[in-house]
């Protein structure tokens, strides 16, 4: 009779962790509304471009009609990044590899030191090219239970739930 028992106490407490993993592996949100794109990426590759390279445009001078020729400058260093999508965090990427344009006024993106991260993108609905969320991104790892967490243990919701109501919420992005 003990065994049994024995053996029904062992069922639930596997059935107990396996939903506590599965919950913390799988957080996940979803408002469309919102131009945001979190995932956790792997990286596949970060290249340089030259953000000048096609600066210059001809437009037609309201005042004289003349054409004039509009130079552009950009004060960052471009790049182009393509990363896995291990885990949809914040609105779904329908797809398993992304490629995104970074800007960055300091040079690399430190996002690239890292294998995994969790990356904060938007969509520029005019050329339909996503963005990276300048100087966003949060370290992450896998832990032995097969969760994803920050580099100092935190979870994936903290770490989204921290850049919600703080640098997104003051660019505007959820709100004031």
């Amino acid at each position: 009779m003990s065994f049994k028992y024995f053996i029904i106490g062992f069922f639930i407490i596997i059935g107990c962790k396996s939903i506590d993993i599965k919950k913390a592996s799988e957080f996940k949100l979803t408002d469309e509304s919102i131009n945001l794109k979190v995932f956790i990426g792997e990286k596949i590759s970060v290249k340089e471009f030259d953000p000048n390279k096609n600066n210059k445009k001809k437009v037609i001078d309201s005042i004289t009609g003349d054409t004039i020729i509009r130079k552009t400058y950009v004060m960052d260093h471009g790049f182009l990044a393509k990363y896995k999508v291990v885990q949809n965090v914040f609105n779904d990427l329908k797809t398993d590899t992304i490629e995104f344009l970074v800007y960055d006024h300091y040079g690399r993106p430190g996002f690239e030191n890292y294998e995994n991260v969790l990356l904060y993108i938007s969509l520029n609905k005019e050329k339909y090219n996503y963005y990276h969320q300048k100087y966003q991104f949060d370290p992450v790892k896998r832990t032995k239970k097969k969760t994803w967490k920050g580099l100092k243990g935190e979870s994936i919701e903290n770490l989204f739930t921290e850049k919600k109501n703080g640098v997104l919420k003051a660019r505007g992005t959820f709100g004031k």
